[in-house]
């Protein structure tokens, strides 16, 4: 029978009914008429060093169109197509994201509690914060001004037109719609959302001497759970929730409505964080795929949402001393001089993220994180017939193979070997499991191999999981089973 190690991906656990679970792979639904399945899953990008900064981590960038700028440890640089860095100024740095919103003349950082401003023409960088109403957390821009809102305030500011260095003391707005403190704003089609621990609300430049007011009718019972957490996805907003009925869901506005994008898998895995106020959040948009990135500092992983599919899967490093999982390696993104370029949560190292490809000759490019090897992991649904013994005969996996590569990868004795998948189960539903078993998926060129396990026992429920690890483009195409 054919076997689903491509349906959609769920969060696993001990005893858990939903046994799935899909790391470092990402599902595509083929498109093409009569394709031998209808989704396979692929190996999620790998990194190489783009430029590294002298200090870290790379709390944010931007691309003008014409130039690229990161603040990294404390200080701002702006970075040519080839990594060279230059340094601009000093930003005091507390470990944390800085948010940077950029007109045709000027940078408006905020970071640290402090705001800045950087002028293109005269390369100078200012701090602006002594003209500030409170403490400023984050920044935007719209229809010429730059916004910022403050900690533990109900108050946001807007600068004179067209400049972020002066921020007239009459141009500060509070929130009157939702008693809370603003968490969050953000700037989508001109309008500017303000997001509160339990509400949200959309306002609009509407010319008056406020200039931005109240958007009618649009106030939404729906709060934000970080203040790094939303983000521009596929032409709206998305958001990590909070509001007076609980917290830690994923929202995408459809209008001033919300539509909840999260599972509850992934809902499940958001509430047993302790904390997610320090959630940071990216997209970018690759192959097809528009993927947001939600980065949780101290976890186990990065959860990632495929727009395209509808679908969650989870991005890690894998740290070999303690065989664990962490994070992926990255926090924030901007696709500058071609590439998708993301900062470093840990380090300066501003990372080229990129899927992995062969170079010629069975020379793979982007098929580690910088050397390090990523362990991709694909664990299937629950194979169950009315709780009655099921005899598994074989297990086939249709990887995409023969794709070692060259010079090939050597076993413990030096001999040349191919790529390998490791293969184990559980027949009680993720509390034990057997142990590893090895199949190999074929040196250069040999394209025909079958990935085949055999004399597997009998289960009444039984749980497949497939992990690789190998240097190799990974693909899963299909899988099949043969049951008695």
């Amino acid at each position: 029978m054919k076997f689903d190690f491509v349906g959609p991906s769920y969060t696993a656990g001990s005893n858990s009914v939903a046994d799935e679970e899909c790391i470092n792979f990402f599902a595509e639904t083929l498109e093409t008429p009569g394709a031998q399945t209808r989704r396979s899953y692929f190996g999620t990008p790998g990194l190489k060093v783009f430029t590294a900064f002298p200090d870290g981590p790379v709390r944010g960038s931007v691309w003008t169109g014409t130039t690229f700028y990161a603040v990294s440890g404390d200080q701002l640089y702006s970075v040519t197509a080839d990594g060279t860095q230059t340094a601009l100024g000093t930003i005091d740095n507390d470990g944390f994201p800085v948010s940077i919103a950029a007109s045709n003349i000027q940078l408006l950082i905020v970071g640290s509690g402090k705001a800045f401003c950087y002028t293109f023409a005269t390369n100078v960088l200012v701090e602006v914060t002594s003209q500030l109403a409170g403490t400023p957390i984050q920044c935007d821009y719209s229809d010429g001004y730059g916004v910022v809102c403050f900690l533990n305030s109900n108050k946001f500011q807007i600068s004179a037109i067209l400049d972020f260095s002066t921020w007239p003391g009459i141009q500060v707005n509070a929130v009157s719609v939702f008693p809370e403190n603003i968490v969050s704003i953000i700037v989508s089609h001109r309008e500017l959302w303000v997001f509160g621990s339990q509400h949200s609300q959309p306002y609009m430049d509407t010319g008056s001497l406020e200039i931005f007011d109240v958007i009618p009718g649009a106030l939404i019972d729906n709060g934000s759970g970080a203040t790094f957490g939303r983000n521009l996805v596929d032409n709206t907003i998305f958001w990590i929730s909070e509001d007076q009925r609980g917290a830690r869901q994923a929202w995408r506005a459809n209008g001033y409505t919300p539509m909840r994008i999260s599972n509850h898998a992934v809902e499940t895995s958001l509430t047993a964080y302790p904390d997610i106020s320090g959630l940071v959040s990216y997209s970018y948009q690759d192959g097809g795929h528009l993927f947001w990135v939600l980065y949780i500092p101290g976890t186990d992983c990065t959860w990632v949402y495929d727009v395209a599919e509808s679908l969650w899967h989870k991005r890690a490093q894998w740290h070999p001393d303690s065989a664990t999982y962490g994070p992926h390696q990255s926090w924030n993104h901007v696709y500058a001089f071609g590439k998708h370029l993301v900062g470093d949560w840990g380090s300066g190292n501003l990372w080229e993220m990129k899927q992995a490809f062969d170079a010629g000759g069975g020379n793979y490019q982007f098929v580690t994180e910088n050397g390090n090897l990523i362990v991709r992991k694909r664990r299937a649904p629950t194979i169950v017939n009315e709780m009655e013994w099921i005899y598994h005969n074989d297990l086939t996996v249709d990887f995409g193979v023969g794709l070692g590569p060259q010079p090939p990868l050597l076993d413990g004795s030096g001999n040349p070997r191919p790529p390998q998948a490791m293969l184990r189960w559980s027949d009680n539903r993720g509390s034990t499991w057997s142990n590893q078993h090895i199949a190999n998926c074929g040196l250069a060129g040999e394209y025909n191999t079958r990935v085949i396990w055999r004399r597997l026992g009998r289960s009444r429920y039984r749980v497949y999981e497939v992990t690789v690890s190998d240097p190799i483009p990974w693909a899963i195409v299909d899988a099949y089973l043969r049951t008695a």
